[in-house]
């Protein structure tokens, strides 16, 4: 990485912590609670989304990166969600862009009182933004909305489909809610490997690790600490991560792992060719990927991900691209 991105982001970070030092969190007397099933049946076809990065743009970062009609793609893109009724959303963390300001949960608590209005569950992760600055009152707010979320990771069960959403904010658990994920991580993937009923494994974080983002790093301590039983598990298909505001799909180990940031945040730009760290099976050539989410259906012990992507122009998706998965 350059001394000028290095120096950019101590700079961003500081001209952060100045801008909201003032704040006081005051609380929220009317906090929504969404509490869902961790265990709920799943039919062929039918639709769970995986979005990640749905956080407005800050103004201080429009210092780096170009913003590109961010909150109106956004928006039609969880109108699309809406409409399309799917049995779960999964969001891999920065719903928002800071979790201590009560007003920035507004759209996110509209969007998630939609779905269960639909009967369609809403299952999230802590990303970064969600403790940005304020940790304790930005995971308040979370934990208040989300009580079943547990902060050292917890697991959904739809139909024949395991689901394993880890906290991949290392620097913000100490090392016995680090020690306590780990234990139970490793106990949770055994029990879905001994359970018959379960034929497929996604394991879910915030961070990445593997990504070829010129602005985020990939994280070590995910590729430590949980990518290694990942591939240990013959259940485990796919890898799924934001925290990059772009789409990557790697492979690694013959394994799956995808990078689905692409939810509203600024998008940031990719290293291709010959600067790439990893190979992207995606697009070698983009250094911008377009806003997405991705669409999984299971059919015949298939996993189908169709990843849509829409232009920020139009508004509409202008490209699907397919991941498909087999037993």
């Amino acid at each position: 990485m350059s001394i000028i991105i290095k120096i950019n982001r101590l700079v961003f970070k500081i001209f952060l912590f100045i801008s909201f030092s003032t704040f006081v969190y005051t609380g929220c007397s009317s906090v929504p609670v969404f509490n869902q099933e961790t265990d709920i049946s799943l039919q062929d076809e039918e639709k769970i989304i995986f979005l990640s990065d749905t956080q407005s743009p800050i103004w201080l970062e429009t210092l780096l990166l170009d913003e590109n009609n961010n909150e109106m793609v956004r928006s039609k893109m969880l109108e699309n969600i809406i409409e399309e009724r799917p049995k779960a959303v999964i969001h891999l963390g920065d719903l928002v862009s800071f979790g201590f300001w009560n007003n920035d949960w507004e759209e996110i608590d509209l969007f998630v009182d939609s779905l269960r209005t639909l009967n369609t569950n809403f299952y999230p992760i802590l990303g970064n933004h969600e403790l940005l600055l304020f940790s304790c009152s930005g995971g308040e707010n979370f934990k208040e909305r989300f009580p079943f979320a547990l902060k050292t990771g917890y697991s959904v069960t739809l139909g024949s489909l395991g689901i394993i959403l880890l906290n991949s904010n290392f620097s913000y658990l100490s090392n016995d809610e680090i020690n306590k994920q780990n234990v139970w991580y490793q106990k949770e993937l055994l029990a879905m490997e001994n359970d018959s009923t379960i034929n497929s494994i996604i394991v879910g974080t915030h961070h990445p690790p593997f990504t070829n983002s010129t602005i985020v790093n990939p994280s070590a301590e995910v590729l430590e600490k949980f990518v290694p039983l990942f591939l240990s598990n013959d259940k485990c298909k796919i890898f799924i991560s934001g925290h990059c505001h772009a789409f990557e799909h790697f492979k690694y180990e013959g394994k799956d792992f995808l990078v689905i940031g692409g939810g509203g945040g600024l998008q940031q730009p990719v290293y291709v060719g010959e600067e790439s760290k990893w190979k992207d099976i995606y697009d070698s050539d983009s250094t911008l990927r377009n806003f997405h989410f991705a669409e999984l259906s299971t059919k015949n012990g298939s996993l189908i991900f169709n990843i849509k992507f829409w232009d920020h122009e139009s508004c509409e998706i202008n490209e699907t691209y397919q991941v498909i998965v087999s037993d």
